[in-house]
């Protein structure tokens, strides 16, 4: 029988498996079909371009604050962290998947990660 937390931490690992393949398809898709300076250009030049920039990078930010406090390695969680602002929530669904895989179904350890309490030497 499955728990609700299992459940949770399943359905967290299926929706950012299907977060990263959309977004490296898009990604493949704006490299096979844009062009960055551009239509970059053309995004900077509209109010709304800006406020979707910085509501994406702030929500970036944001994780990256979490990625960080709950990273036991403080280089892991810098690379991390370069690597999600760099490359956005691509990256951002990969770090999930990594982490629903080292939590083994515990929320706790998802959410907390070094700060759980729970032993992690099995992971």
């Amino acid at each position: 029988m499955i728990n609700n937390q299992t459940l949770t931490i399943r359905l967290l690992a299926i929706f950012a498996g299907i977060g990263f393949v959309l977004m490296f398809g898009s990604i493949i898709y704006a490299i096979l079909n844009g062009d960055l300076p551009i239509e970059g250009a053309q995004l900077m030049a509209m109010p709304w371009g800006i406020v979707s920039l910085v509501d994406i990078y702030l929500g970036l930010l944001l994780f990256s604050v979490w990625v960080m406090w709950r990273e036991q390695n403080s280089l892991s969680a810098i690379v991390w962290v370069l690597l999600v602002l760099s490359l956005g929530n691509l990256l951002s669904c990969l770090y999930i998947l990594k982490v629903v895989l080292e939590s083994q179904g515990s929320a706790q350890r998802f959410w907390l990660g070094k700060n759980s309490g729970e032993n992690r030497s099995d992971v």
